[in-house]
């Protein structure tokens, strides 16, 4: 195998493996990491149709619809109708979602310790950052990274 092919296998396998770990961590909660994005995005810029969570979603499903459906059958979104528009219906989180988001992210940042821990002393965060940024550059998957960095 050349080493730039293993490099894209092991990039690959580094994400899945990093997901079922964070899902694992996160099972106890009943919660996926895609519902989890959903909450996270909400706390930043409440309000959002399901288009624009959509829009946002980074590692989440392709169907957003779905995943808020299963966070309002779990209490901790809700849907209203927009004030200005009526054919417009948002998001909100409640405040089951924010204590959730609390429980959560002591898990996300136990997480993250645990893939700061793996890289340290071998490769800056921020280095790595930038070498991934060229990897996907003028992607759609980029300018959603974009957008979040942005709202915070």
């Amino acid at each position: 195998m050349q080493s730039i092919e293993e490099l894209r296998y092991l990039i690959k396998a580094a994400d899945k493996e990093g997901e079922m770990q964070y899902a694992r961590m996160l099972a106890s909660l009943d919660i996926t990491p895609s519902q989890n994005e959903v909450l996270k995005i909400l706390s930043i810029k409440d309000g959002l149709s399901i288009s624009e969570i959509g829009e946002l979603l980074i590692c989440g499903s392709d169907n957003p619809s779905r995943l808020v459906e299963r966070l309002m059958h779990k209490e901790l979104v809700e849907k209203k109708k927009n004030t200005f528009d009526s054919r417009v219906i948002n998001i909100y989180i409640t405040e089951m979602g924010k204590k959730m988001l609390t429980k959560t992210n002591i898990i996300e940042t136990k997480f993250n310790n645990l893939i700061q821990e793996t890289l340290e002393n071998k490769i800056s965060v921020e280095n790595f950052i930038e070498v991934l940024r060229l990897q996907v550059k003028n992607t759609k998957t980029l300018s959603k990274i974009d957008q979040r960095n942005a709202l915070i």
